[in-house]
């Protein structure tokens, strides 16, 4: 059995990134992983701007008192004319700075009248200028590849006047849900069966990442069904998620089946809690992870070892988020040989002080009931248990280890 740092590298890294990449429309492109590094194929801005509504000046003209004639009004994506001595140019923000000019006083700085423009205070040369190129330069790397996408990146490419950009192709996974127990949502349920709970929410889960489900099956507690379906899915995508079936009682058949279909055992069994049965098999060279049955269990090694092996495949840089440090209001928690993962809810004040986080009463493998209301997990150590409070943990915030 792994320790939980040794397993979360082996999930890390049992897949190679998707090779195939496609060029998408600059409004499509939230959430997707750049493909190759762009560099910047313009200067921007492009020319010398004011980064102000004003008075494009020249310092040496604004002694005490002086009155400059106003030459040229110049809105944003006018042409302005070279400056003349002793003149001012009115100028709108975005506007270009004329040439001859060295400074730009901010109309609140300035008044205006008949006689022209005067300064309130003497111009500094260079004052509200974005000088040409201050925001990325030709030849410079705008985005390196691997960077996942977000708005602020398509504001970046798009002042390139790129509409288009290439990055690597959606990641496809299969959710395989197993069990006699489990009856579908069409089919009526007796007190000895339950809904299923983890293929809807793998498959919330899955999208939350930028990856697509693109089958979703369930087969009963049969080796032999297992292992056909298992090679099936393994052929057709790049990821299969498998819920339940990964403990080691009479029925739970995976491992076995990835086993004799020809998969080989990378990892099975982690010392963690939730989540110690979860395992991670390769087969026809795809990833298959078997996570435990209950849900909670599920949500927990998806969040934190499925989702860093997700970020591989897609081709992303960053595959471990930042892990935080929060104070869990808790006096004690009993002993446990490995990391103990609790979820808490929001980050908050609590007796005054900032950065604690309230563990949530209900932490069973199978209780989903406040699943939503979770932020995130801390991280127990063995060391800490019985002594938590006060004490800052590791913090896996949802907002960054789901997306």
């Amino acid at each position: 059995m792994l320790s939980f740092d040794e397993a979360q590298a082996v999930f890390a890294m049992c897949a190679e990134p998707v090779r195939e990449t496609e060029t998408v429309w600059l409004g499509l492109l939230t959430g997707r992983v750049l493909a190759r590094d762009l560099v910047a194929v313009i200067d921007t801005p492009a020319a010398d701007r004011s980064a102000m509504d004003g008075y494009a000046v020249r310092c040496e003209d604004c002694g005490e008192g002086a009155w400059l004639p106003l030459q040229q009004v110049v809105y944003a994506g006018t042409r302005p004319q070279p400056l003349l001595p002793g003149h001012a140019i009115r100028l709108y923000t975005g506007g270009v700075i004329p040439r001859g000019a060295d400074a730009v006083v901010a109309q609140e700085d300035a008044a205006e009248s008949y006689r022209g423009v005067t300064c309130a205070r003497a111009p500094v040369a260079g004052q509200h200028i974005r000088r040409k190129g201050e925001d990325a330069r030709r030849g410079d790397l705008l985005l390196p590849a691997g960077t996942l996408l977000q708005a602020g990146h398509i504001a970046a490419l798009a002042s390139q006047g790129l509409t288009e950009a290439p990055v690597c192709r959606l990641v496809e996974v299969a959710i395989l849900t197993s069990g006699d127990e489990v009856a579908a949502h069409d089919e009526p349920r007796d007190v000895y069966q339950v809904h299923d709970v983890n293929g809807p929410m793998l498959e919330s889960l899955v999208q939350s990442m930028g990856a697509v489900v693109s089958c979703h099956r369930h087969v009963q507690d049969d080796e032999r069904a297992l292992h056909d379906m298992l090679r099936e899915l393994a052929a057709d995508t790049d990821l299969v998620l498998v819920a339940g079936g990964a403990s080691v009682g009479q029925r739970d058949l995976v491992a076995a089946a990835l086993v004799s279909a020809g998969g080989e055992l990378l990892c099975r069994g982690v010392n963690m809690k939730p989540g110690k049965p979860v395992t991670v098999g390769r087969l026809c060279g795809k990833p298959v992870v078997c996570l435990p049955g209950n849900p909670a269990a599920a949500y927990a090694t998806f969040a934190l070892l499925v989702t860093p092996l997700l970020r591989r495949l897609q081709g992303r840089a960053e595959l471990f988020p930042p892990v935080g440090r929060v104070r869990a209001a808790l006096a004690g928690a009993r002993p446990h040989r490995g990391d103990v993962f609790w979820r808490v809810g929001e980050v908050g004040n609590l007796g005054g002080r900032e950065g604690f986080v309230q563990v949530s009463a209900q932490q069973g493998a199978a209780s989903v009931s406040a699943l939503g209301q979770a932020s995130g997990f801390v991280r127990v150590d063995p060391q800490f248990a019985g002594q938590l409070r006060n004490v800052p943990l590791p913090y896996y915030d949802f907002h960054r280890w789901l997306s």
